[in-house]
């Protein structure tokens, strides 16, 4: 009798093991999906404010969907900027699987309110990255520019080469008790990046602030120093992220204060 018992046991464990991997197997073959929308003080990318003025607040709405079928996803974002003029759409497709993280993506903008035309080939930027997370905590992330008008290093003979704008980073990531979590982020252009890396602000003629894009900092550079704390509320129905940083970028020389909240279906 008892031999018996033991038998069904293991036959249902088994079963029950077996229904349990089906499931998560037909899991990841579902379509699945994500919306929602952030408010930020400021839009910050690598360490530069995208409305290269060098100012600490420029309010932004950055809202976005996300589409996925397994461990493939299609990513929809776009940035609408309060104060200043600029604006941006992006478009990403990726691959994710457990600390693996794969995308290429086109991004669309313009510092103006009326974006120019969508086929305009000097509004659009091709970036690959790669993204690799250990234990949940220590993540290392690179990207390369692969197209874009402005991604070119003149030589000495009048010529243009590409110059494959790269950008690493390294950030940990440490839960402290049960309240929040603390992030550490370094960012930096192992080379001459002349795509995104830019030099202290400048004045302009009509006596406004922008970043400096005509004397390019050579070889490499650190633009990304960030201090965050993060929170995500988990409501059941949505997700409320809570994230208040601090990001110096040595590059420029110039301080900022981030805080952003949003919510996510």
């Amino acid at each position: 009798m008892l031999k018996r018992v033991a038998m069904f046991v293991l036959l249902l464990t088994v079963a029950f093991g077996a229904t349990a991997q089906e499931q998560n197997e037909k899991k990841e073959s579902k379509f699945w999906f994500s919306a929602g929308a952030d408010f930020a003080s400021n839009y910050m990318w690598r360490g530069y404010d995208q409305s290269y003025t060098g100012n600490m607040f420029d309010p932004s709405v950055q809202y976005g969907v996300t589409l996925g079928y397994g461990r493939f996803f299609l990513d929809l974002w776009a940035n609408n900027s309060l104060m200043s003029t600029y604006n941006e759409f992006d478009m990403t497709i990726g691959y994710e699987h457990k600390g693996l993280r794969i995308t290429v993506y086109d991004v669309y903008c313009g510092l103006s309110k009326e974006m120019p035309h969508f086929f305009d080939k000097d509004t659009h930027n091709l970036t690959a990255t790669i993204d690799y997370t250990f234990f949940d905590r220590l993540r290392l992330h690179w990207g390369t520019t692969f197209i874009h008008s402005s991604d070119f290093i003149e030589k000495e003979d009048g010529t243009r080469r590409r110059a494959f704008s790269p950008y690493f980073e390294v950030s940990y990531t440490q839960p402290i008790l049960l309240f929040f979590d603390l992030e550490i982020t370094a960012g930096a252009s192992p080379w001459t990046g002349p795509f995104w890396c830019a030099g202290p602000r400048v004045m302009q003629l009509d006596g406004s602030y922008a970043l400096d894009f005509d004397n390019i900092p050579t070889g490499f550079n650190v633009t990304n120093l960030s201090l965050t704390i993060k929170k995500d509320f988990d409501l059941r129905i949505c997700e409320i992220p809570v994230s208040l940083g601090y990001t110096y970028n040595p590059t420029t020389n110039r301080h900022y204060a981030l805080l952003k909240a949003g919510i996510w279906f």
